[in-house]
């Protein structure tokens, strides 16, 4: 009698189970297989500035202009984003930095033009990296670690702000092409890949925000100034109850890199290469 009343238990739960598993996929419309959105495209105008302040001090300031294709026009169809970003470095070594700072970046409506949403939503986050630098005879390697603490809000009316932590790894090297080391008058290339992870409450089944695929070619104007360029390919998941939805964009890049040694002439130490 129990093992009849025990499997019949078994019985009823499974298929109660079951039934609550298809009631959820229908109430997300969970699909059977991941969707990817069409293509964006996107303009990304950087400039990188290093400012040495002390003997082991850095002030690092970012801005970044960027524009999105909209309404049948690519790339810059419509204003996207503008961030502002700033921090603190410490050298430890020429190895080995660290950097913690703020970010204000703000978020342009999706849709000029909707009246559902807001024409500008600003993005306040908080930041800390540390870089690993290793030097070869023929070009720079860089492991980075950064972290991010984001609190957003979409550009929809009635959005809500949420909070976010982010964990991003990068891997780069800088190559020289013409010349057998970086110096003025040499093109190099980088090889750069970035996983950028996310978590928060409002992250269920999205944790990997962004994977970066970037090639970039670029040229040593002088020992202040380097440009450089590509194109970057870009995927992540959407934030849905079901982490089924990835986008993919196109992003075309140009960079400035500016390096500038505010400190008197005579207080000056070498210089380490702290291109990021």
């Amino acid at each position: 009698m129990w093992k009849t009343s025990l499997l019949f238990f078994i019985c009823f739960f499974t298929f109660q189970n079951a039934i609550a598993q298809e009631e959820e996929e229908e109430e997300y419309n969970i699909p059977n297989e991941t969707i990817f959105e069409e293509w964006g495209t996107n303009l990304w105008i950087g400039s990188y500035n290093v400012f040495r302040i002390g003997e082991n001090l850095l002030w690092d300031a970012q801005h970044h202009y960027r524009r999105g294709g909209h309404n049948g026009i690519p790339f810059v169809g419509r204003m996207s984003q503008f961030y502002n970003r700033h921090a603190i470095s410490y050298v430890f070594n020429s190895s080995f930095r660290a950097t913690a700072g703020g970010v204000l970046r703000l978020n342009f409506t999706p849709d000029p033009g909707n009246p559902d949403f807001e024409n500008l939503r600003y993005e306040p986050r908080f930041w800390h990296e540390y870089m690993f630098i290793m030097p070869y005879e023929r070009f720079m390697l860089y492991h980075r670690l950064r972290f991010e603490h984001r609190w957003s809000k979409g550009n929809a009316i009635d959005a809500d702000w949420i909070y976010r932590d982010r964990y991003r790894y990068k891997i780069f090297a800088f190559i020289p092409l013409n010349k057998p080391k970086l110096e003025p008058g040499a093109w190099y290339m980088i090889p750069d890949i970035e996983i950028i992870m996310q978590s928060g409450k409002a992250v269920v089944d999205s944790p990997l925000e962004d994977l970066r695929i970037y090639p970039q070619l670029g040229y040593i104007v002088s020992p202040r100034l380097k440009l450089g360029g590509g194109p970057m390919y870009t995927t992540g998941q959407r934030l849905n109850p079901g982490g089924f939805q990835f986008r993919q964009r196109l992003v075309l890049r140009v960079n400035a890199y500016v390096s500038i040694n505010l400190r008197k002439f005579e207080n000056k130490i070498p210089d380490v290469n702290l291109t990021d």
